[in-house]
């Protein structure tokens, strides 16, 4: 903000020596009458109002003052039908042409601390106009009409019938003289409004902001907070103007929340936008706001192309960019973008709209893009995380992460946040009807494609579900030019050895995949992919398990980042790493009382050992006659002591865990059932060792810390030795520490003694 000027000493002497002081109202002085207040106002400071203040006429503060009018808790009320207070002035010298007209105002008036009650508020001539804390305005029209200059609501809570801040350039006629004979000629002094809001709030009865597409041409707009509201027929912030509006934060409510025609939006942070008016399906009017429900409504469509004049500045285009925020219609669409006009000549407006972020919910879509009703189709990109549409001249793109899918037909598209959502929206489609889904999104409902749908997948969508054609046709898939796989439905395969490579059956129904690695994508547990020629390489990078059919063709299918092959030959099931490393090392243990101990040992840790049920086990690879303790690991294994770790590998050096030490011996003992379940924070009753824990403790033969066990901590040596020897009925040997890890090949010794 600008300082206020000051009045220096040698003015008041001034002052003074001319006699006036005692009878003039100068900025400084408490005044509780109009004409006090009209004297006050010619000098640069701080007003106090002392009383409620009724105006006959517009207050007027002349251009280049520097003021604060305090209102002290004091209401002052306006004239009729007036402006309760005019900053700054207009004149134009009495020239048609407005040549030598004064746009200039330096100063600046904050309002703060009171009430106004009005028909309007605030008439600005190019001047700085702060509406502070405090501050409450009731006003039948409007708040503020400004021209050019910036205009700041900070704190301020007003409410108006009609329109809150309506901006206009400093001379509102930008025309040149080729356009109107009327024109303004003095163009370099044509200065642009700009409007800040950081809080406070604007409640409105026909629209909080709004402009004019020549009028307001420039306006530049920053919304960092607040609240701006209008009820379900009116339009929050209607922007038909190139400019700038940039918004950080605040909530805004509308029957829709802003409508656009042309300039540049950006929209971040944690800014909530909420349409709330009927949903209305028309398309918007070429002048004036049409809400229709949305939160966000953008239309490119009549500035530029087959107009008798110029009706923009520089830039007649349209561009959106959202990066986060919450958008949410309760009737319509959260976020509508009309491509209303067939802009095909080479000065139509362009529309660009990013949808990179946010929280997008809408009671009819979240987000749809509407096209004219022609035999134009839009061209549709589907790209690993986003969706492009674009016809004539107006191109939307939405990120995965925004909405997963989308539903496109007639040229219009619908996006949604729930990918099942859009598949349950577009089955049973009579007319041509395309699915996409794209993004690290999940299909987990079945999908029966009509004869007239297609589903496009992205390479990084997983598919949980079961892909068909309705009644007897079949499915066939290809490959596009983004790697997308495209499903079609088709009546039936000519030569399918020609152009497919493989095949799913599913329930009778046969699906063609023109590669390997699509039929890999699309396969389900349990089922199984016949090959009809020889395949090049698939990679999986899901949970699934399946068989493959070779014919004796070649092919390779291989497990991808992250993922682990567990299966067998042409049996094959992937699983994660994470889940493939958690299945080899259990996951709970018993501790001793006498402490815990780390497995800090890198042997122990390259073999950690894994429990699987002991039916799992069988021929042991890694240990063979000339290891010291076969003859010890056979007779537990044959026993039912101890079982492998899985193919065939029993891992003798691998470390043993308290959980698996409680299973040895419970396993020992015959397995009997305890009378109780296991009383600790970190023993679940399904887990593989519940009972063997339960009885463990029962038996005395393993204490916890407390509540708990840690139970993935290791066994020393002399731990197990103390163990076995309770659960044998022997006396332990006095607890000493310091022994080193147990491992499977020792325990096994030590029970086959």
């Amino acid at each position: 903000m600008k300082k206020f000027k000051k009045l220096t000493a040698g003015l008041l002497g001034v002052v003074m020596a001319l006699g006036v002081c005692s009878f003039t109202a100068l900025a400084g002085d408490t005044v509780t009458t109009e004409d006090a207040l009209k004297e006050a106002v010619e000098t640069d400071g701080v007003i106090e109002l002392g009383a409620n203040i009724a105006l006959s006429d517009v207050l007027v503060i002349e251009n280049g003052t520097d003021i604060t009018i305090d209102l002290n808790g004091y209401t002052l009320t306006g004239a009729s039908n007036k402006y309760a207070i005019q900053f700054g002035s207009f004149d134009a010298n009495g020239e048609s042409d407005f040549e030598e007209c004064t746009y200039e105002n330096d100063g600046e008036l904050i309002i703060e601390n009171g009430e106004i009650d009005c028909y309007s508020a605030v008439l600005n001539y190019f001047g700085d106009v702060t509406f502070a804390d405090d501050l409450t305005i009731n006003a039948e029209n409007r708040i503020i009409t400004t021209y050019g200059g910036e205009v700041t609501v900070d704190g301020a809570e007003m409410t108006t019938d009609g329109y809150g801040i309506v901006a206009f350039n400093s001379f509102h006629a930008y025309f040149t003289p080729e356009q109107n004979s009327n024109a303004n000629t003095n163009v370099k002094e044509n200065v642009s409004p700009t409007v800040t809001i950081e809080n406070g709030s604007i409640d409105a009865g026909t629209c909080v902001f709004s402009g004019n597409n020549l009028l307001s041409a420039g306006t530049e707009m920053i919304i960092n907070g607040g609240e701006l509201t209008v009820g379900n027929e009116g339009t929050a912030i209607y922007w038909p103007m190139e400019g700038t509006l940039e918004i950080n934060g605040g909530y805004i409510k509308g029957g829709t929340a802003i409508e656009a025609k042309m300039g540049t939006i950006t929209i971040s942070g944690d800014a909530e936008i909420v349409g709330t008016g009927e949903l209305v399906e028309s398309e918007p009017t070429n002048g004036g706001s049409s809400p229709d429900g949305s939160a966000l409504l953008m239309s490119a469509q009549m500035y530029g192309a087959s107009t008798s004049k110029k009706q923009y500045r520089e830039n007649k285009n349209l561009t959106l960019i959202i990066e986060g925020g919450t958008f949410r219609s309760d009737k319509g669409n959260a976020i509508t973008v009309y491509n209303t006009k067939d802009q095909t000549n080479d000065d139509a407006q362009h529309a660009n709209i990013t949808i990179e972020s946010g929280d997008i919910s809408g009671e009819n879509s979240a987000i749809k893009y509407i096209s004219p009703d022609d035999e134009e189709k839009p061209d549709i990109t589907v790209s690993g995380n986003s969706y492009t549409t674009k016809k004539s001249k107006t191109t939307l793109e939405v990120a995965g992460d925004v909405a997963p899918a989308a539903v496109s037909s007639d040229g219009n598209t619908e996006f949604y946040n729930d990918i099942n959502d859009a598949v349950k929206a577009a089955n049973g489609a009579e007319k041509e009807t395309e699915i996409a889904v794209y993004g690290d999104s999940v299909l987990d409902t079945d999908v029966e494609l009509g004869e007239k749908v297609k589903l496009v997948v992205a390479p990084d969508t997983e598919l949980k579900a079961n892909i068909s054609a309705d009644d007897d046709k079949v499915i066939v898939t290809e490959k596009d030019k983004n790697g997308n796989t495209v499903y079609k439905v088709v009546e039936k395969v000519e030569n399918p050895a020609k152009n497919y490579e493989a095949i799913i059956i599913s329930d009778g129904k046969a699906s063609y995949f023109d590669t390997l690695d699509s039929a890999v994508k699309t396969v389900q547990n349990g089922q199984t992919i016949k090959l009809l020629k020889d395949c090049g390489e698939a990679e999986v990078t899901r949970d699934v398990s399946f068989y493959v059919d070779d014919n004796d063709f070649d092919y390779k299918i291989g497990a991808g980042d992250g993922y682990v092959n567990i299966g067998k030959g042409d049996d094959y099931e992937f699983i994660t790493e994470e889940d493939y490393n958690d299945s080899k090392r259990p996951t709970h243990s018993y501790e001793l009382e006498e402490g815990r101990v780390e497995r800090d040992d890198e042997e122990d840790e390259k073999n950690e050992p894994v429990v699987t049920p002991e039916e799992e086990a069988g021929p042991f690879s890694d240990v063979g006659k000339d290891n010291p303790n076969y003859d010890a690991i056979i007779k537990v294994y044959e026993n039912g002591w101890m079982a492998g770790i899985g193919d065939g590998v029993f891992a003798p050096n691998g470390t043993l865990t308290r959980a698996m030490g409680a299973t040895v011996l419970w396993n020992k003992a015959g397995k009997p059932e305890p009378q109780n379940v296991a009383p600790f924070l970190d023993v679940t009753s399904d887990a593989w060792y519940a009972k063997a824990v339960a009885w463990a403790y029962e038996q005395g033969i393993v204490a916890g810390y407390g509540e708990t066990f840690g139970p993935g901590d290791a066994l020393t040596t002399e731990q197990f030795t103390r163990m076995n020897d309770i659960a044998t009925g022997k006396t332990p040997e006095v607890y000493v520490g310091g022994a080193p890890n147990a491992t499977r090949g020792w325990v096994a010794s030590l029970l086959a003694m």
